[in-house]
């Protein structure tokens, strides 16, 4: 059974949201179903936005719980600036809720929302929804690598095989 660290950045202006969500989540373990390995997990955080939008493309997250209220921008101004240098699972977190909030977020790419005040057990279980979703994604690309290097090896044995008799076949052509 190997473990794998999947990266968590919280993004929260409150210091206390910060250091609770690090403390519930530094000895923090998922077992998906049906899988052998163990997912564990490395926290960073930060306190306003422009610290994370340009923290996330440099340490690429897998996780991001991000608040809608920062400082200096939103939650949703900085899923604009990081647009495309990410490959992370968003879990919006707000106290802030609207079903504006809700759309303007999901159609830059949040996964899920939790709501503030939230308890160290529904931000773990938020965050096993996305870990899982991120280990199947990663095994899906992994099986996706290993069926295409298995098709090209496929072709490349087809090819050499077929050599010999071709040349048999293209040498009694060439003599009728």
């Amino acid at each position: 059974m190997s473990v794998h660290e999947l990266k968590v950045l919280v993004v929260d202006d409150e210091e206390g949201m910060r250091s609770g969500a690090e403390r519930s989540l530094a000895s923090f373990r998922v077992h998906p179903e049906d899988f052998s390995d163990t997912v564990g997990f490395e926290v960073r955080s930060e306190a306003t936005g422009a610290g994370a939008a340009a923290l996330i493309p440099e340490w690429r997250p897998d996780i991001i719980l991000l608040d809608y209220k920062l400082p200096d921008m939103t939650g949703i101004d900085v899923l604009a600036r990081t647009e495309g240098k990410h490959d992370a699972q968003i879990i919006m977190i707000t106290a802030f809720a609207s079903l504006e909030v809700a759309v303007a977020a999901t159609k830059r790419g949040a996964f899920d929302f939790l709501a503030k005040p939230f308890t160290p057990e529904e931000l773990r279980e938020i965050v096993q929804k996305a870990a899982r979703h991120v280990y199947l994604r990663r095994k899906a690309r992994k099986l996706e690598e290993e069926k295409r290097q298995v098709r090209f090896e496929f072709i490349s044995v087809l090819a050499h095989e077929l050599k010999s008799p071709l040349a048999a076949v293209e040498g009694y052509l060439h003599i009728m």
